[in-house]
């Protein structure tokens, strides 16, 4: 079966992911920006669709594009993998996932989280600002939760907590009978 990998990557890390992926299955794969410029027959001869994005303020970036065309290929196997921050054992990993893709149009569209990290030398200048913000809004609050402690060190600087083994279920998905 052909496999698309489309990805959109801000720091890397995703970019990282999508080349991993491809790497172990063969698959091809193309940046957002130039996806949008290709006609919808252009997937017509891939059997499966992967979509991969970044993950911040607990939405997938771009993900109305991917979502755009789930009617359009709904005789395609379909996926996604989100790329965040945070532990993938974290409580807001599962919150996330489960308020993402839930309704009707996520029906059979497998879906996945891999753990990634902060890159501010690569992040968008508005994007460094909302992570000031709200480390200065967490570092400020009183009785913080364990998760908001936790939150506060972790956006402190950047860091790196990606692993091609978070890519391995997305590979045994492509791999496998997508069932």
């Amino acid at each position: 079966m052909k496999t698309m990998i489309i990805y959109n990557s801000q720091t890397g890390f995703t970019a990282q992911y999508a080349q991993w992926i491809a790497d172990a299955t063969g698959a091809d794969r193309m940046e957002l920006k130039e996806a949008k410029k290709k006609d919808l027959k252009y997937f017509d001869s891939y059997d499966k669709i992967v979509y991969g994005a970044w993950v911040m303020g607990g939405t997938v970036s771009k993900l109305q594009w991917f979502e755009q065309y789930l009617n359009a290929w709904k005789r395609k196997h379909l996926a996604v993998f989100a790329v965040g921050a945070s532990p993938e054992d974290s409580e807001t990993v599962a919150e996330f996932l489960k308020k993402t893709f839930t309704g009707e149009q996520w029906k059979g569209v497998a879906h996945f989280y891999c753990q990634g990290g902060l890159n501010y030398e690569h992040m968008s200048m508005p994007n460094k600002m909302l992570m000031k913000m709200l480390k200065k809004t967490l570092d400020g609050k009183k009785d913080k939760t364990p998760q908001e402690e936790e939150m506060a060190k972790m956006i402190g600087s950047s860091y790196d907590i990606s692993d091609r083994k978070y890519a391995e279920p997305v590979i045994e998905w492509i791999q496998g009978s997508c069932a």
